[in-house]
């Protein structure tokens, strides 16, 4: 059972049952330095992975 991340253009399997925020942090990312979409909507950071869930990542840039 697996789930997916895509982060960058590369898409990475993650574990079922860890949070999008812990997947991104064990892959060696920033989650703060994304939006996360899944079926093309917006998802919380905190959302549990599940088989199947698909996650592509936008890179957020701010500063002025």
């Amino acid at each position: 059972m697996s789930a997916k991340i895509t982060i960058g253009g590369k898409e990475h399997d993650v574990p079922c049952g860890s949070t999008i925020c812990d997947a991104v942090r064990t892959l060696g990312f920033a989650p703060d330095a994304f939006i996360f979409m899944a079926d093309g909507k917006p998802v919380p950071m905190d959302t549990a992975m599940i088989d199947g869930t698909a996650v592509k990542t936008v890179k957020v840039a701010s500063g002025g």
